[in-house]
């Protein structure tokens, strides 16, 4: 059987076979992505500590130039639990061992005998970045000034609050400045709060 197509006012004739091994063709070209697009994904190992779910713990971690990165941990993990898992080796010297805090930042320096830990806080924009609150005795005017609808004159008021108050002991304090009312203040509540052992 052969089917007629017309081409610039010529007949031209094409087989069945031939109606066929195009089908195929356009068939495989269809599947090919499938494939590469299966051989990534199960190929792909997922790194460690990736996965944040409400009860975790974000810990930022600097290794050397090597293990950097924020780890989402959960809420018992201690600090020689993270770098096994991150896979740090710690054999060669006595690390203390504590239990970890949201928004922790560990910088590790490693020596050929042994490794030395600096514990502090992980700045204000990371913090924000993943969702984080900021202590609001502890903020700085530049963290402020990242924070949605705090511009430099209401950043300038919180701090000067904070300095004539010594320290906020509720968040609620913060209506003291003018021009933020309930309506604000719940805005900010998602970017703010006082530590209960700040100083």
């Amino acid at each position: 059987m052969h089917s007629g197509w017309k081409r610039k006012n010529k007949f031209m004739t094409v087989s069945e076979n031939q109606i066929k091994g195009m089908i195929a063709v356009c068939l495989i070209l269809a599947v090919i992505p499938f494939f590469n697009y299966y051989s990534l994904y199960v190929g792909y190992k997922f790194p460690v500590f990736i996965d944040q779910s409400d009860n975790s713990l974000a810990i930022e971690v600097a290794a050397g130039d090597r293990q950097k990165g924020i780890y989402f941990v959960d809420s018992e993990t201690s600090l020689e639990r993270l770098l096994k898992d991150a896979g740090i080796d710690t054999t060669m010297s006595s690390l203390p061992d504590f239990k970890l805090k949201n928004g922790m930042k560990i910088n590790i320096k490693s020596s050929l005998k042994n490794h030395n830990i600096n514990v502090a806080k992980m700045e204000g924009a990371g913090k924000l970045a993943l969702g984080m609150p900021l202590d609001v005795n502890q903020v700085t005017e530049e963290e402020l000034l990242l924070i949605k609808g705090i511009g430099v004159v209401t950043a300038k008021e919180i701090l000067n609050l904070r300095k004539k108050a010594g320290r906020f002991e509720n968040i609620a304090q913060i209506t003291e400045i003018k021009g933020i009312k309930e309506k604000r203040l719940k805005e900010i509540r998602k970017y703010l709060y006082v530590e209960k052992n700040s100083r």
